[in-house]
């Protein structure tokens, strides 16, 4: 019963240890302060995009 209670005791002692020594070295990066995007500039810069063909249908009649 001796040798379980110390074996026990020395996983124990041991996980927290480990589990001391693996979040001691984590930090935490300082939240930066991001800067507001200017949406207006952000359409008006944009150049070289991709356009989409829109083609009417709708005054097509079948059978003519």
């Amino acid at each position: 019963m001796r040798k379980f209670v110390f074996l026990a005791s020395a996983l124990i002692l041991a996980g927290f240890a480990g589990w001391n020594a693996a979040t001691n070295q984590a930090s935490v990066a300082a939240p930066t302060k991001n800067p507001r995007m200017d949406v207006m500039q952000m359409m008006s810069a944009a150049k070289n995009l991709p356009t989409q063909q829109f083609i009417d249908h709708s005054l097509v009649h079948a059978g003519e």
